[in-house]
Formats: C-alpha cells, structure tokens, sequence
C-alpha cells in the first residue's frame, strides 16, 4: 500500500495515518492477516509519523534498501501485529 497526498488541506489532519489505520484493520479483520509491515525512507518524517500513529512500531533500519538513480536510501521498518492494541 502507498499514500500519497497532494498536500491541498491535507498536511497534519491525519488522514493518511487514519487511512492506514483502516486498512490495517480490514487486514486483520477482513483477510485474518496476523502481521504488517511498512517502510519508509529515512529521509521523510512525515511517513514515520503516519505510521507511528495507526500503531506501527518502529522495528529497524534496512540500510541501503532503495535505489533512485545513483542515490541509494536506508528505509525504516515498521510493523503491526494483530494483537498490538488499537491506536487511539
């Protein structure tokens, strides 16, 4: 799953982590899914923000994981478990 938002009326209001929230529950609930993971690029907050608040945990850093072009980006790993409490 990716989120992306064109940033008119949507920055901080959480929609993308409320978005996120929901999908996680329709994959616990809907597809029995026990466990979830999401990554993100070290180098953008917003989606560790995102994924922190529809209750991911953060689990580790894969180092070099990406590569756009020549660059190459370390990706933060986050995951949620079916019994992990529901996030507020």
């Amino acid at each position: 799953m990716g989120v992306v938002l064109d940033g008119r009326g949507s920055p901080g209001r959480g929609v993308a982590a409320d978005a996120t929230r929901a999908v996680a529950s329709w994959a616990f609930q809907d597809l029995g899914l026990f466990r979830l993971e999401l990554g993100h690029r070290t180098d953008n907050p917003g989606s560790c923000l995102v994924a922190t608040r529809a209750g991911f945990a953060v689990e580790g850093r894969e180092r070099s994981k990406l590569r756009y072009g020549q660059t190459r980006y370390d990706v933060e790993l986050h995951a949620r478990l079916a019994t992990d409490p529901e996030p507020r």
